[in-house]
């Protein structure tokens, strides 16, 4: 392969990813909006539910390599906000 093409296919996979990465922030943003409204309107036992269930759902239809992915994210999140509900006494 020579040198022009390895530039090009660089270029191009850094354009994809900077398109995905955008792409990202701008499901985030209107995710924030859906989950934000849902949780002034309905509350965070409504939320708690819907958390719950996707993470069921998630899990029942995942390979075992994704549950324990899954799971292990699940653990280190809980960590997290266990050591900053603490910190923040």
């Amino acid at each position: 392969m020579d040198e022009d093409l390895k530039t090009s296919l660089a270029n191009n996979a850094k354009a994809w990813l900077a398109l995905s990465l955008s792409i990202s922030d701008a499901e985030k943003v209107a995710f924030d909006k859906v989950h934000d409204d849902f949780l002034a309107t309905y509350g965070p036992s409504f939320m708690v539910r819907v958390y719950r269930n996707m993470v069921e759902r998630m899990l029942r239809h995942s390979t075992n390599d994704e549950r324990d992915k899954l799971l292990s994210d699940f653990k280190a999140a809980m960590d997290q906000a266990i050591d900053e509900h603490h910190g923040s006494r």
